[in-house]
């Protein structure tokens, strides 16, 4: 029998990465001035990917990308914004491209990203979590059977999850992943 390994699967936009606001509603950066100007990582990023890490988890991202298939962004915007995430310490990164209308498994809240991470890692998906900001997040973590995190924020007071914590230094971050034991 293998020891399986356990992850932290950290969403993108909205928990690495700071959202804005753009006429009423949430939205990712769509150029790297505004990643430079506006948004960029959210303090704590690092941090956070470094307690999961030190806690004998991976740090994986997992992140639905669709804006480049619906012309939101250039694929050279994407890249620059993608090299700076790349500079956190995550042991690996999976990204869904498709659109909502493509139907593939890989898109959050469908679990397919997590379970390609749990193939290739060896991951035991039941002592792992996904740590998010949205509903896709929560529904991607259940799908695959993790617990889900989510990181509070104004937009998602009505969402349920396993758990919650107020920022990514949150003491009870590390808390919860002594947890999952």
């Amino acid at each position: 029998m293998t020891n399986k390994r356990k992850a932290v699967f950290f969403d993108r936009d909205g928990v690495i990465l700071k959202m804005l606001c753009k006429k009423g509603r949430m939205e990712a950066p769509q150029s790297i001035a505004e990643f430079r100007e506006q948004s960029g990582i959210i303090p704590g990023a690092n941090e956070a990917i470094q307690t999961a890490r030190d806690r004998g988890f991976l740090a994986i991202l997992a992140t639905n990308q669709p804006d480049i298939h619906y012309g939101e962004i250039t694929q050279e915007d994407f890249d620059s914004i993608q090299a700076e995430v790349a500079k956190l310490p995550f042991d690996d990164i999976f990204i869904c491209f498709h659109g909502r209308e493509e139907g593939c498994d890989c898109k959050k809240p469908k679990p397919g990203l997590l379970l390609q991470a749990a193939k290739k890692w060896d991951i035991d998906l039941s002592k792992s979590c996904m740590l998010g900001d949205t509903e896709y997040d929560t529904g991607a973590a259940t799908s695959a059977g993790c617990k889900s995190i989510l990181l509070s924020t104004s937009y998602n007071t009505s969402l349920g999850a396993d758990y919650r914590i107020a920022s990514l230094t949150d003491p009870r971050f590390g808390q919860i992943l002594d947890g999952l034991v």
